[in-house]
């Protein structure tokens, strides 16, 4: 019943990762497959649910299988292993395949993802790969994690975004109980490849945020350490603005085109998400009527914002006389208040008015990645 429940309605929580997801399949196949044999690219959905929620709204599924479509015609070959054990939700998902998968290479996995790993990435093995995993629970332990990079033809382009957090807290509040269950724990252990998070955990004391981004943190450090040549982007995923992360995805790249790319993602999949809560504050409201329009006078107000800052970080940086990229400079530029909200367009808007301003002899007029484009003080 609580499986059903959760998948009834898509909750503003759930709508960032979507977005996210569906605003990275397309660059992240189009650029991969353009090496693979056949234009081939595999997706595992690890945890899949059932392809839309109760409401129509679509799911992981119906998203991969819209873009499988629609990158066809590229050509790519889109491939989806989706690994779901819940009868029940399994059977809405062969019917959302059914209705909107015709012609999809695919595969639908009926037992737990840490069952069918071994088999999804076979099936992908020499073919660039990009997995997603969001479980109801605690996710699959940490090994199993670096076996999707260290898979049969893993020297492919291989991408992971994971949901780590999903009941930590509950689990961690036994470490300071003396109802303990000891196995318990020892399942978070194989999550996070090894004991080191309780200490990390403890450490915080009462402060439940920072113990998790310690958590968080550690993980993704030891995942960098175990993959080489491997960097990682985190996103905290809140309910609210101003309120406690729900969850924490974390995306691992080998990449940095990967890393850029997932970024601008990122930017689109949070835009998604404070569209879809301003309709749920303004729902059964006074405001309701105009809240669309009340959104998009925020969401103008946030561009300018943003664009005023990276001129006035970028100014400075252009003061000091020397070409750089930005992507040299993110401490400095980004730092933590634009990186994952910022994107192209942004930092498009911010150097054409410094080149306009006589500031730098970099029109970006044309230009793409901005990033990596390098800015010339005038």
């Amino acid at each position: 019943m609580a499986n059903q429940n959760f998948h009834e309605t898509k909750k503003a929580a759930a709508v960032l990762k979507h977005a996210v997801i569906n605003s990275y399949v397309t660059p992240f196949a189009s650029k991969t497959g353009s090496t693979s044999v056949g234009g081939r690219v595999a997706f595992i959905d690890g945890y899949a649910g059932p392809g839309r929620y109760d409401d129509g709204a679509e799911g992981s599924g119906a998203i991969l299988l819209r873009h499988a479509h629609a990158l066809a015609k590229i050509p790519r070959q889109l491939e989806c292993h989706f690994v779901e054990n819940d009868p029940g939700t399994v059977a809405k998902l062969r019917a959302v395949i059914a209705a909107e998968g015709q012609g999809v290479v695919h595969t639908v996995y009926d037992r737990d993802i840490a069952e069918e790993l071994p088999k999804a990435l076979a099936a992908a093995s020499g073919v660039p790969l990009l997995a997603y995993l969001d479980p109801c629970g605690l996710v699959i332990p940490f090994e199993q994690v670096v076996s999707i990079f260290e898979r049969p033809g893993g020297q492919a382009p291989t991408e992971v975004l994971i949901n780590l957090t999903a009941h930590l807290r509950r689990f961690a509040g036994m470490l300071t109980s003396d109802k303990a269950v000891e196995a318990s724990l020892q399942r978070v252990d194989e999550v996070c490849g090894g004991d080191w998070w309780r200490a990390a955990w403890l450490e915080h004391g009462e402060d439940k945020t920072a113990a998790e981004e310690a958590v968080v943190e550690g993980y993704a450090a030891r995942l960098r350490a175990r993959v080489r040549g491997m960097g990682t982007w985190t996103i905290d995923v809140r309910p609210k603005a101003g309120l406690k992360p729900l969850y924490y995805l974390i995306f691992a790249t080998r990449h940095p085109a990967g890393m850029v790319k997932f970024g601008e993602s990122v930017s689109l999949g949070l835009q998604a998400w404070r569209r879809a809560r301003a309709q749920d504050e303004a729902r059964g409201t006074l405001l309701e009527p105009s809240w669309e329009e009340d959104w998009k006078a925020q969401e103008a107000d946030l561009k300018e914002q943003w664009i005023a800052t990276l001129v006035e970080r970028l100014d400075v940086e252009l003061s000091k006389g020397a070409p750089f990229r930005i992507v040299d400079k993110a401490d400095e530029i980004l730092r933590s208040d634009l990186v994952g909200s910022v994107r192209g367009l942004h930092l498009r808007a911010a150097i054409d008015r410094l080149f306009k301003a006589g500031k730098t002899t970099t029109d970006p007029k044309g230009k793409s990645d901005y990033l990596f484009l390098v800015l010339t003080p005038a």
